[in-house]
């Protein structure tokens, strides 16, 4: 299989890019924000990430700027009915915060930003891939929280945890705080648990 590219950016349209890799020019699928990427290296070296699906009328190759878009990928066409196509338009849509926040939130709105996003298929998602997609959540889903504060949040996560509460429900309740610099682990450790017991 094809896991990765390293070639010239010969030409960027709309939903694909040809990479040129020692003569030969592969199409490559990609999101709007490889895309936008790629475009400003055209005539230059790129490294894709790839994924090759083989179908009985077609190799289609899909690329991506990093591993972490590639996990995504293959996070969400592991959901029968979810091909390709919705896929990179999921990615072309929210960044990664975003897709994470979707998920910790059970947030369908966000979901059906994506072209082919309806409302049905953004529940199938979130009740699909939840507990998959939030037990690997880590404090991406709080870009706002300095490195500083983190190791607070952390210690009041495991103190919590040990209370019986289930860490998707933590990560829940802090989401939707408002996470002060100064915080400190007894007063936050108090507004997480005051979260929970009133319904995050």
């Amino acid at each position: 299989m094809i896991s990765h590219l390293k070639g010239i950016v010969e030409k960027v349209s709309e939903s694909s890019m040809i990479v040129d890799v020692g003569g030969v020019g592969y199409e490559v699928i990609c999101s709007l924000r490889t895309l936008n990427i790629a475009r400003d290296k055209i005539g230059t070296p790129m490294h894709v990430y790839t994924i090759l699906n083989i179908r009985e009328d077609a190799w289609v190759l899909f690329g991506f700027t990093s591993e972490q878009e590639k996990v995504w990928f293959n996070t969400l066409v592991s959901v029968p009915g979810v091909g390709g196509k919705v896929a990179m338009a999921i990615l072309s849509a929210l960044n990664d915060d975003d897709i994470y926040k979707a998920f910790l939130n059970s947030d369908k709105t966000m979901l059906t930003r994506a072209d082919g996003v309806g409302p049905k298929l953004a529940s199938r998602l979130i009740s699909e891939l939840k507990d998959k997609i939030v037990g690997k959540i880590d404090l991406r889903v709080l870009p706002e929280i300095k490195n500083s504060e983190s190791a607070v949040i952390q210690d009041v996560i495991s103190a919590i945890s040990n209370l019986g509460y289930q860490r998707i429900e933590i990560l829940e309740a802090i989401s939707k705080l408002d996470i002060k610099n100064d915080e400190n682990f007894e007063l936050l450790f108090k507004k997480v648990l005051a979260k929970l017991s009133h319904g995050a």
